[in-house]
């Protein structure tokens, strides 16, 4: 009996189809890396040396009892720990002096102060929810400020046993309004129905997810972790803007962030 010949033999595959039939011949046990990651833009620093940040939990005010303060800042502090020239203290440290100085939140500059004193950090992210929907689709909306430490401000770290000052109760008086501060503001409400939305989302996804999973970047309008943390990609990004402006820095292709390399 005679076999067909129709298939090569190993002997006379060329390069190029001995890589396909053995691409082929592994995919069930490893599979093939078939799509090329891309580099996700970066933000840039405005400041000449590197700063250290520090994350507050967040204040609830979307009228959803559910929002979780503390998970919303602590998407802040990742997105900001990427920055370049940037550092941000871990959340937990954060609570941690908090709860040494006896604040269940930063009211005024006077606790705002005593809070950086004691972390040693030159700035200090507030905010709130402002919207919040968990459900497709997404819904997240926030307003945050960085607090900087002003020219001639107290940088000596805190000695808890003389401190007379700043506790969650403290009110703020005329010498906090004398506190030297610089502060930066931003807002903005993230509609995953909105067109805009949906193409700032795309360029941010961009580098940031497994390109062989099922959902791809469809996975940042599915998951609220993830959308969060793309609001706090673009609001970063508009405070590092606002803080270049007042130092009178111009950023890279004006505006802070970084093209990936291509």
């Amino acid at each position: 009996m005679q076999f067909a010949t129709d298939i090569p033999s190993m002997g006379r595959l060329t390069s190029t189809t001995f890589a396909l039939f053995l691409c082929v011949a592994i995919a069930p046990i490893a599979g093939c890396q078939t799509n090329k990651l891309a580099q996700p833009t970066v933000l840039k620093s405005p400041y000449l040396n590197e700063r250290v940040w520090a994350v507050v939990p967040f204040a609830n005010e979307s009228g959803v009892s559910e929002v979780d303060g503390a998970m919303v800042a602590d998407r802040f502090v990742t997105e900001i720990e990427q920055v370049d020239g940037l550092r941000c203290l871990p959340l937990n440290r954060t609570l941690a002096a908090m709860k040494s100085l006896g604040m269940t939140g930063v009211r005024d500059l006077q606790q705002a102060s005593t809070l950086m004193r004691t972390l040693q950090a030159d700035g200090l992210v507030l905010g709130s929810v402002t919207d919040w929907d968990p459900y497709k689709p997404l819904r997240f909306g926030a307003a945050i400020e960085v607090i900087s430490a002003g020219e001639g401000a107290d940088r000596k770290p805190v000695d808890l046993k003389e401190l007379t000052m700043p506790t969650a109760e403290s009110k703020a008086g005329a010498a906090t309004a004398k506190l030297p501060a610089e502060v930066s503001q931003g807002s903005r409400v993230f509609d995953a129905r909105n067109h805009e939305t949906l193409t700032e989302l795309e360029r941010y996804a961009r580098g940031r997810f497994d390109p062989n999973s099922a959902l791809g970047a469809q996975s940042y309008e599915t998951r609220i972790d993830l959308f969060t943390r793309f609001g706090a990609y673009v609001l970063t990004r508009d405070l590092l803007e606002q803080e270049a402006a007042r130092l009178g820095i111009a950023l890279e292709g004006g505006r802070a962030e970084r093209e990936p390399q291509r």
